[in-house]
């Protein structure tokens, strides 16, 4: 391509490029072109998908063939799609006027990222080395050079992940020497004149070369390696090119050197590779692999080869089990944040295995899950041998300023860190960057891409770990700005854990640079000062909690900078901290930084201290000691100490403690001025704190202060006249702290006053002397305490006071002043005699109360105590009245969880918790045989008690209709009174009848004279007298899995029995699966119940509350036990897609001409009579067949593919009558049939997926039922599943509609039509479940709501022939329109007209207004133009009220005289349109007899229900599926109806090879209230005449042979819409049994 058209001017043109990308269609559009290129246009497009990269090369001729150039790019792709670091083009386009190039667009390049703060350091650069000379040695390994290596063709992610791209083997391998127009027309796109070409690839114009040679020959490794070694040289030089054109032609001849420009690369090993790698002399440059291989452990560091490159390469692969049914994207697709996918063997083992395979909503969280998991195998690799660190006296090291602080956040910092398998250690920081950067390079690239909180937690906690790896710098650098980002993240645990990792990071960093010395004022406050007023309490919390390491650390890079600017610019510098330390601020002293500094935590701290929530308030007051002595004395007192003060008002006791447990660093900041004035009498009054903790907390704070010698001693007396009466207090951390205050008070205090005043006031509270007055001795020597009651009595009654003299007499006149040692003399002196004096002023009251107290257990030693301690507890109750009053200002949930009433959740802003019960494969057989012993008497009843049903009659009408009944040959209605009354024989489950019971008969009432109904599959007889001793397997289980026997059951009786059995509930020892069918004795075991073991997890709940647990199994077992043992595990919804299968659109966009096609897959021939109904399995593994000769058979969807076989997987036999329809149970492999005896069998399909192709077992029968009247059987089923039951809603022939529960076989509902509309043909459920529509034989659909058993409504269809009975064959709810209130009919035409005319095939009616909205007809005419009649507005016509006007209608529908023949004559008299064909033979009938309908064709909708899609939503039609109807007739067609555009509508199968296609138009009403479909086709006369004649003999055998196994031959009664193993499959059935399968897409 570039050879041919180097010299030609014409691909220099330059026109609108937006006009050649519009050639590719409307989903690129062009953005904007990207380089000034010439030879090949490089433009950026658009595409829903993200964007595009267009190389396109302008033909000037439309007749050049670009086919051997894209032949040549395929090859290539195809050789480099395995190669981690490759990107080649993805699309190759050749259109007349231009050929394309496609590839994604990623936003930045090497040449881009050199430049590209912050700065590529020397390990990242070595990582873009390592990668790039990988990505070389194994294309050439591929015999796939590039051609064109350059800055700008190597892409790079934000991860650092590079990506060879834009191979350029189009491009001319020679260049002339003496003409540089080449090599600027075809390699220099930027205009820079920079030259990475080899040397060797210019030639002169004079040197000999064949014709061509140039062109052809190709591009070998010495030129890849001269041109990658030019790159990695630009790298290196930071962004500096190591040759223009001019200077490799000096360079070439030997003029030119670079070792000057080589020697700025301070690596003495990447200065010798590049040197090899320029070499002039190429036999003089190694191969790609030798040069890796040289330059391992010396110049690469060696985990690159051995761990780095390939952990990262497999970082991008997808996870094994997706929660979506989309593929992985190709393993070569890049991203701009992220590695790419690919799956070269890791050698870290993940931490668990489980976690990989778990879906993860976006790439960002399944890479960072994957690191996170295997950090701690991942850790060993970035521990190098610790190098020898040199630090410059202008760097200066704080390191151990701060080890030697006290340990005073030891709750938060340091950060415990969430990492599988991890154990931080303690290490020094390296002093140069190694693989960590690499890895925290991948990690941040991914954090902002993730979706899940959780994910950038567990990054986070990831950054921390990596941070003792990195250098001062990177951290700072490159991980603080991420993390400060993440502070406004959306989650609020995020935030928090932000700040902690944020806090961490900065108090690791010892040595800061100069471009980092303001980092504090400049970044990190203004971006935390948000945090302060945060609407999530727990984030202001922590904030609070991390301000005071803030602070200090703030301090400490201000230091660090002031000693920067104390040395000077030191020689040690690079050139790049000599700038940065010039443009600092110098004349900003030390003083005015720290004073901004003092303003903003100041200012922070005052916003924490008067927040709202008393938690903050007391993370506050956990570090506030740190924080005082940063801002000094005077700031302390004047803001952090006004503040707590009023802390003591608070209602929360909690905040009160946090107070006094911080108050003594406070008052040791705040000076004895403060503490004597303010803080002393604070704490005196809170002695007598509501809270004891609070006091016991005083005591403590007291015993503090009295340590570090701040009281004097006057201060000490008065606290000990106040503190020796808790000697007495119940509480014992009361009575600890007081003795613990008195003995360190004593140790203040002189000897003489220990002894001679503090011991006698002592010692009356003690039961001995002491020698020495320390804690434990007072502890040890204290008497008895007041009782608890007598204390809470005394509390309540002193809250009385006003009114009684008991508490007014202790008090001692207010003008005695006393000192506090008189005070302690005092109490010394007050005993027991004042306590007699004062009883003798007591009032009557007090005496009551002191009765009262009597009766609590007060002793005459308690109420000396209690004498003691009055002043305490009257201060108390005070307290406890003062905060009674106070207004609570607590906030609505704390109300609602004190109150006492029904509590609502959702004002407690409780999220409810879904929980997702799993399903178990196994269950223990002890818990099912639990269920034995109570389903015995319900099984007794159910056998004993007959359900009589109920029996029709028949109106006799009039004389003149019983001589017309008598000539009709084809009544749809069955005439014949109903037989005597049957019992009903339901199915119920197997229980175990006891040895003494007595034998119940099985034998119902004998049936009807004439009535010969087969018996059925178990008609064993059975008697309950068994010995459980004589059972011996001799007769094998019908049904069952295992192949294993049972015990026959022993018994006679002389009548014949017809019955039927269910499966045994319980599990035999001998079989490991439930038996199918077998009698009840065959399975008994122990009745006990053993002990059960401890059962794998049933639900994703993870707590451990015993309630929650009970409730969870329960609800388990209760809805999954019979689902998950008898009916099989769950399966999903819709087909297994694999990787190879190949994907199309079936229904063609509006603007394509291909039609629709069907392909004829296999033909199935295995029935011998009409098939009757499919069922397709929910995954599509399979789908069951069944037929009028009483089999039903099970087709395997995998063989259709692989092996196509006419043989299917399973026959099921067990019917004896024909069978008339099938239904698959949903969610589940098993399917039910119902045959004409009147039995419904439940049977299971065992599958289990090992490999490729699923592996079938027996199947097995675990359900059987009959219906009530002889002669009556089921016509329709359908299936869903509820939380309680699992409802199987069948219509009969009787008109009865009834819902049964498989799982007990108990009848749930039972809905009787009435009879004289017929039986029932077809049937509907809206998606909700709460009606159901029936249709009968006779016309007429009968609306039922199914939640009160109430039938709604009943009216006739068929408009097209008034006062007739037309037949509904199929009814289903429209896929696309009316809100789920619209119904399609397949309804019969009438064949009573001659004349040929429309025929209605499908009519739709909307069932809540009862109106007809729309038909589609077919017609056959001789011209297209022929007008179709307009369409009428019908109102649904009522339904005979009574079976004599039922009887009157019938006989005037199929009478000839009646009233349908004079209408339909009346109608079509005088009507020209039609076609005459006398002579003609009867055309086939085009009746619907079966249709599917779903949303979109080929997908996982083709479905007769409508649960799909919320059919009530109010979305419209284009923004929804097209919808469609698959339609097989009785003239032997299967169509294709495209319910949003007619015009597509296909038809996909005709008997016989029709010249002409039908044409589809749309006739609508006057007021667009109806619409008519039409089908025409057009046939003219003389095509009638030649149809008509009698063919040759050989003509028509050839024709025969030709459309023997095309086409179906005889009708079409079943279909089906299958999805696997290819999407748009139908399975076709007729009434010979045969049975197609055709695959639908679009035709050559």
């Amino acid at each position: 391509m570039g050879n041919v058209q180097s010299g030609s001017t014409l691909t220099r043109t330059t026109g609108a490029l937006d006009s050649f990308v519009a050639e590719l269609g409307g989903d690129i559009t062009y953005d904007k072109s990207i380089a000034q290129c010439r030879f090949l246009k490089t433009v950026k497009c658009r595409h829903r998908n993200g964007y595009l990269v267009v190389k396109i090369f302008i033909k000037h001729d439309p007749g050049i063939s670009l086919r051997p150039y894209v032949r040549k790019q395929k090859v290539d792709r195809e050789a480099l799609l395995d190669i981690p670091n490759v990107y080649n083009y993805q699309a190759f386009v050749e259109t007349d006027k231009a050929g394309f190039l496609i590839r994604q667009w990623i936003a930045s390049n090497l040449y881009d990222r050199i430049s590209t703060r912050p700065f590529l350091s020397t390990i990242e650069k070595k990582w873009i080395v390592f990668q790039l000379l990988s990505a070389l040695s194994l294309a050439h390994a591929q015999n796939t050079p590039h051609g064109d290596i350059k800055s700008t063709n190597i892409l790079v992610t934000s991860s650092n992940w590079i990506y060879l791209t834009d191979f350029a083997p189009y491009k001319p391998t020679r260049l002339p020497l003496d003409d540089p127009s080449d090599f600027s027309f075809f390699f220099d796109t930027t205009g820079r004149r920079t030259c990475y070409i080899a040397p060797e690839r210019f030639y002169k114009t004079n040197e000999s070369r064949s014709s061509g040679a140039a062109g052809e020959q190709p591009v070998t490794e010495a030129m890849d390696i001269f041109s990658a070694g030019c790159v990695i040289a630009e790298m290196f030089l930071e962004g500096a090119p190591l040759f223009t054109l001019s200077q490799l032609f000096k360079y070439r001849e030997g003029e030119y050197t670079i070792d000057g420009q080589l020697a700025a690369i301070e690596d003495a090993g990447i200065r010798s590779m590049i040197m090899q790698m320029i070499s002039l002399d190429p036999g003089k440059r190694q191969s790609f692999e030798s040069i890796l291989v040289g330059a391992r452990g010396e110049v690469l560091p060696g985990c690159f080869y051995t761990f780095l490159h390939d952990y990262i390469a497999s970082i991008g692969e997808r996870p094994l089990v997706l929660s979506h049914p989309s593929p992985p994207p190709p393993s070569h697709a890049p991203t701009t944040s992220a590695t790419p996918g690919f799956s070269p063997a890791s050698t870290v083992k993940p931490g668990n295995a489980s976690a990989t395979c778990e879906a993860l909503p976006s790439d960002g969280d399944y890479r960072i899950a994957r690191i996170w998991e295997d950090y701690a195998n991942i850790e060993p690799f970035l521990i190098e041998a610790d190098l020898e660190r040199t630090v410059m006296d202008v760097r200066v090291d704080f390191q151990t300023t701060t080890t030697s602080s006290p340990n005073t956040h030891q709750e938060i910092f340091p950060v415990s860190l969430h990492i599988p398998s991890y154990t931080p250690s303690p290490r020094r920081t390296p002093a140069e960057d190694g693989p960590a950067l690499i890895l925290l390079s991948l990690l941040l690239a991914n954090i902002r891409n993730c979706s899940l909180p959780s994910s950038r937690i567990r990054a986070l906690d990831v950054l921390l770990a990596l941070s003792d790896h990195l250098t001062d710098e990177s951290k700072l650098d490159r991980a603080v700005p991420y993390v400060v980002e993440l502070l406004r993240d959306e989650a609020s645990i995020v935030r928090a854990a932000a700040v902690r990792t944020l806090m961490q990071i900065l108090m690791k960093v010892v040595v800061i640079t100069p471009s980092n010395a303001s980092i504090f004022p400049e970044y990190i406050i203004p971006n935390v000062r948000s945090l302060v007023q945060d609407p999530d309490v727990f984030v202001r919390a922590t904030y609070a909690q991390c301000i005071s390491p803030l602070a200090e650390t703030a301090l400490r890079y201000l230091e660090m900078g002031q000693a920067l600017k104390a040395h000077g610019v030191a020689p040690g510098l690079n050139s790049n901290d000599k700038r940065e330390h010039d443009e600092l601020h110098f004349e900003v002293s030390y003083d005015t930084s720290l004073d901004d500094l003092h303003l903003s935590i100041q200012e922070q701290l005052s916003a924490l201290l008067m927040d709202n929530s008393p938690v903050v308030k007391r993370a506050v007051l956990h570090n506030i000691s740190a924080l005082c002595i940063f801002l000094g004395r005077q700031k302390t007192n004047d803001v952090v100490l006004s503040h707590m003060i009023t802390y003591l008002n608070d209602r929360d006791w909690l905040l009160r403690h946090a107070f006094f447990e911080s108050i003594v660093d406070v008052a040791a900041c705040a000076g004895g001025r403060s503490l004597e004035e303010y803080i002393l009498p604070l704490m005196v009054q809170a002695l007598s704190d509501v809270e004891e903790s609070v006091v016991a907390r005083v005591l403590s704070a007291l015993t503090s202060l009295c340590e570090l010698g701040l009281f004097q001693k006057m201060r000490i007396w008065e606290l000990l006249s106040a503190t020796l009466s808790f000697f007495y207090h119940p509480n014992a951390w009361i009575r600890q702290g007081a003795a613990a205050f008195v003995a360190s008070a004593a140790r203040r205090l002189q000897p003489s006053d220990v002894w001679c005043i503090l011991y006698p006031s002592l010692r009356h509270l003690l039961r001995s002397d002491v020698k020495e007055i320390d804690e434990q001795s007072l502890l040890g020597a204290m008497k008895q305490p007041l009782p608890r009651p007598v204390f809470d009595g005394a509390v309540q009654w002193a809250m009385q006071a006003e009114r009684t003299t008991f508490w007014k007499t202790h008090r001692r006149p207010v003008s005695k002043v006393e000192s506090p040692r008189e005070s302690i003399v005092a109490m010394r002196k007050g005993g027991a005699a004042s306590v007699t004096a004062a009883a003798r002023k007591w009032t009557e009251e007090d005496d009551a109360h002191l009765q009262k107290m009597q009766n609590l257990g007060m002793t005459p030693a308690d109420e000396s105590r209690l004498q003691a301690m009055r002043d305490c507890i009257l201060k108390v109750a005070n307290n406890i009245a003062s905060f009674a009053s106070r207004p609570r200002t607590e906030p609505e949930h704390t109300k609602i969880m004190h109150s006492t009433g029904i509590v609502e959740l959702q004002k407690l802003s409780v999220v409810p918790r879904t929980i997702f019960l799993k399903s178990r494969t196994t269950v223990s057989d002890s818990m099912r045989s639990s269920q034995i012993l109570p389903r015995t008497a319900e099984f007794l009843n159910r056998l004993s008690t007959p359900r009589m049903s109920f029996g029709g009659t028949t109106d006799q009408g009039p004389n003149e209709l019983r001589r017309k009944l008598v000539n009709l040959n084809h009544s749809v209605i069955s005439l014949n009174a109903a037989g005597p009354a049957r019992d009903k024989n339901v199915a119920s489950p197997a229980a175990p009848i006891p040895s003494t019971s007595q034998p119940t008969s099985l034998a119902p009432p004998n049936p009807p004279a004439g009535h010969d109904r087969p018996s059925s599959p178990t008609d064993s007889i059975v008697s309950t007298t068994n010995s459980l001793a004589l059972r011996i397997p001799l007769r094998l289980q019908v049904g069952s899995t295992d192949g294993q026997k049972a015990a026959p059951a022993v018994g006679s009786s002389n009548t014949n029995a017809v019955g039927v059995l269910e499966a045994p509930r319980i599990r035999a020892d001998i079989s490991p699966e439930i038996s199918g069918r077998t009698t009840p004795v065959s399975t008994v075991r122990n009745f006990h119940r053993p002990r059960v073991s401890s059962l794998p997890a049933m639900d994703t709940h993870d707590g451990h509350e015993p309630g929650i647990s009970n409730l969870l199994e329960n609800l388990y077992l209760d809805n999954n036990r019979e689902l998950q043992n008898d009916f099989g595990p769950k399966v999903h919804d819709g087909a297994v897609r694999r990787r190879s299968a190949a994907r199309q659109s079936f229904i063609s966009r509006d603007g394509s001409t291909r039609r629709i096609e069907a392909t004829l897959i296999t033909h199935l021939q295995c029935h011998s009579d009409c098939v009757t109904g499919f069922a397709v399995s929910p995954d599509h593994v399979f789908f069951v067949s069944c037929s009028d000769d009483m089999t039903v058979k099970v087709w395997d969807t995998a063989r259709l593919e692989r092996s196509v076989t006419s043989k299917p997987r399973h026959t099921y036999t067990q019917h004896h009558a024909r069978v008339k329809c099938v239904c698959m149970l949903e969610g589940v492999h098993c399917f039910a049939t119902a045959a004409e005896d009147g039995s419904l069998h439940v049977i299971r399909v065992h599958i289990s997926q090992t490999g490729l192709l699923p592996k079938y077992g027996k199947i097995q029968a675990i359900r059987e039922h009959r219906v009530d009247a002889p002669g009556e059987y089921i016509t329709c089923m359908h299936h869903y599943n509820t939380e309680a039951a699992s409802n199987l809603v069948y219509a009969t022939t009787h008109s009865v509609i009834t819902t049964l529960d498989l799982r007990t076989m108990r009848v749930l509902q039972r809905l009787e039509n009435p009879r004289h509309f017929g039986s029932i043909t077809c049937m509907c459920l809206d998606r909700k479940r709460t009606w159901v529509l029936v249709g009968t034989s006779s016309g007429v659909l009968s609306l039922w709501d199914k939640r009160f058993g109430l039938l709604l409504k009943s009216w006739r269809v068929g408009k097209s022939a008034p006062g007739r009975m037309s037949r509904v064959h199929q009814c289903a709810i429209h896929p696309t329109r009316g809100k789920g209130r619209w119904v399609m009919v397949a309804i019969e035409s009438w064949k009573g007209n001659s004349e040929p005319g429309p025929l209605t095939l499908i009519e739709v009616w909307d069932i809540e207004k009862t109106v007809f909205i729309e038909s589609y007809v077919t017609r056959t005419t001789t011209s297209a133009s022929e007008p179709v009649p307009e369409p009428e507005h019908h109102a649904g016509a009522d339904a005979e009220p009574s079976a004599a006007s039922a009887i009157t209608a019938l006989v005037n529908s199929r009478y000839p005289g009646g009233t349908a023949y004079a209408n339909f004559s009346k109608h079509n008299r005088g009507s020209s349109q039609s076609v005459q064909r006398e002579d003609s033979l009867p055309a086939p009938c085009p009746d619907i007899r079966s249709m599917v309908v779903g949303l979109d064709f080929g997908g996982h909708s083709g479905i007769h229900r409508s649960e799909i899609i919320d059919l009530s939503s109010d979305t419209p039609v284009s923004n929804r599926s097209r919808g469609f109807v698959v339609s097989g007739s009785e003239d032997r067609r299967i169509r294709l109806w495209d319910l949003s555009k007619l015009e597509r509508t296909t038809v996909l199968v005709s008997p016989e090879a029709e010249r002409d296609k039908p044409a589809y138009s749309t006739v609508r009403s006057s007021d667009d209230a109806v619409t008519c479909n039409v089908e025409t086709w057009v046939q003219s006369p003389t095509s009638a005449t030649l149809n008509n004649r009698a063919a040759q003999r050989m003509s028509m055998i050839t024709h025969n042979q030709q459309n023997l196994l095309r086409s179906h031959h005889d009708i079409i009664t079943a279909l089906a819409c299958i999805d696997s193993p290819f999407r748009g499959g139908i399975v076709s059935g007729d009434r010979s049994g045969v049975i197609k399968v055709w695959r639908v897409g679009p035709g050559e």
